[in-house]
């Protein structure tokens, strides 16, 4: 049996869907957390009494749902099956002209590519003789706030139509949903026949790695996590790399001018690879130091947790929380002190005066990522508590991205191999420190890790969840002073070559 995700994994790409199915993977932890159950909010919404009304459960015999037609004004979460494909529709409606269908989406503003899915729905129903009058989506509401208790009312948004990329209301959903075309008695059987044969090859395309990479494309690209350094599929920001590739165009400085988007990164990936494997922008790289770096330098990181529903008294839909953070300070004279801070629950007051009272007042603060990350944390957190708005923006305005080099095109070494992460550049500005050797090697293992604190897990060891958290959050910023160590150092090491190529005496 079929699942509208199955009908959407063969489009998007054969192969996943095939794998899916052959050689599945263990169930994938979400990076965002959704602690309240969105179907009872959105029954509480739309005035829904469960218990008067038919409700559908995982596993549940299709002929349940197609009984309570007969008797239930309300079905939540019936499940539906024709030819194959199996549906759960989050409401059904009874009115005079037949049943009004809601659908559940998690997010802010569905798009026309959530029809699909809306599409197969329909269809059962339709196969199944189920009248349906009108269309319409539930979501969240990006302008809510909440406040000492969650309002269903508030938080939720009931619509009929969807949304463009800018968050505009578009095109209804009815509309869209009558002009879409789906053949698909003719899309199972292809489904059915795809499975009977080998894996598909795989294919590269843009939909490997937009948003979120595929969970299969390791097993599909193997030979990619063994990269030559200066391969051109390490060509960062590129639509033609493949095809470059495929022409035999296979390093970075065979890479065909015509076909490059001209981004400063790849300017310095080449140039990189045609210098035998660094390429540094001594003057620009040296002013940029010399006008953000100030001390006592400080190296500071966040982490946090993502909610799609805000569990506290001034919290958006997906507003991340802050749960911890390491703070490296620089003295004058090279020596360290090192500050650290972890809580659990609605610990964002704590967390706010504890930074405040670590930091100091005056020197620059780096953080990697500061204007996709640290920056943001704070402005949030400025809105949910105005009482420390001015200091929370002061630490703002002191904030230096140590990305910055990186992302602008000033540094490229080919061992980055087109990576721009800590977790990258670690092991080369300093061959004798990785992540390795720590029980968390990655963010989002931190995240798992601390909710199991938070959500207080009998099973997990709360004294060893808060040490690799500290350790790991704590390499972070130590991480980042020896890649500003090593940033200095490729000055110190190229000024003589720069100098030598500008000295007109000297040439």
């Amino acid at each position: 049996m079929f699942h509208t995700s199955d009908c959407k994994k063969y489009c998007r790409c054969s192969r996943q869907f095939w794998l899916s199915w052959k050689e599945p993977l263990p169930p994938f932890s979400p990076f965002v957390r959704m602690d309240g159950d969105l179907t009872e909010l959105a029954c509480r919404k739309l005035g829904v009494d469960p218990d008067m009304n038919f409700r559908g459960i995982r596993g549940d015999d299709p002929q349940r749902a197609k009984e309570a037609l007969n008797w239930a004004d309300w079905l939540i979460s019936p499940r539906f099956e024709a030819a194959d494909l199996r549906v759960k529709i989050p409401f059904l409606h009874r009115t005079e002209a037949g049943w009004d269908v809601y659908f559940l989406y998690g997010g802010h503003f569905p798009t026309e590519a959530e029809a699909f899915g809306f599409g197969l729905s329909l269809w059962v129903l339709q196969q199944q003789s189920i009248p349906v009058s009108h269309v319409r989506l539930i979501h969240l509401n990006h302008r809510y706030v909440r406040g000492a208790q969650l309002d269903p009312q508030e938080l939720l948004l009931i619509s009929d139509h969807f949304y463009n990329e800018a968050g505009r209301p578009k095109r209804a959903i009815e509309e869209v949903l009558r002009q879409q075309r789906l053949e698909v008695s003719a899309l199972l059987q292809q489904m059915r026949s795809c499975l009977d044969q080998p894996a598909p090859p795989p294919w590269r395309r843009p939909c490997c790695t937009r948003r979120n990479k595929c969970a299969y494309y390791q097993r599909c690209f193997p030979q990619e996590q063994q990269l030559e350094a200066d391969s051109i599929m390490t060509l960062v920001s590129s639509q033609h790399k493949a095809d470059m590739a495929a022409m035999g165009r296979l390093r970075l400085q065979d890479a065909d001018l015509q076909q490059l988007e001209g981004t400063r990164q790849q300017f310095a990936q080449i140039r990189a690879a045609q210098q035998g494997g660094c390429y540094v922008d001594v003057l620009g790289l040296q002013s940029w130091m010399d006008s953000v770096l100030k001390e006592p330098l400080c190296f500071l990181d966040f982490e946090w947790e993502t909610y799609a529903i805000p569990p506290y008294e001034g919290m958006r839909c997906y507003q991340p929380l802050p749960f911890q953070y390491s703070l490296h300070i620089q003295n004058e004279d090279g020596s360290l002190i090192h500050r650290e801070y972890i809580g659990v629950h609605d610990c964002r007051r704590e967390w706010i005066e504890r930074l405040l009272a670590d930091l100091p007042c005056r020197g620059s603060i780096l953080a990697y990522n500061a204007e996709g990350a640290e920056k943001i944390r704070l402005q949030e957190l400025a809105q949910q508590f105005p009482c420390y708005a001015p200091q929370l923006k002061r630490i703002a305005a002191r904030m230096v991205d140590l990305s910055f080099p990186f992302q602008s095109g000033l540094v490229y070494d080919l061992r980055m191999r087109g990576m721009y992460s800590l977790k990258a550049l670690l092991p080369i500005a300093d061959a004798t420190q990785n992540y390795q050797d720590l029980d968390i090697h990655q963010g989002m293992e931190a995240v798992l890790q601390w909710r199991q604190l938070d959500l207080q897990d009998p099973q997990a060891d709360p004294a060893a969840i808060r040490a690799h958290l500290l350790e790991y959050c704590g390499m972070d910023t130590y991480s980042m002073i020896v890649v500003l160590r090593w940033l200095k150092r490729l000055v110190r090491e190229h000024q003589p070559a720069f100098r030598k190529q500008n000295d007109p005496v000297a040439g």
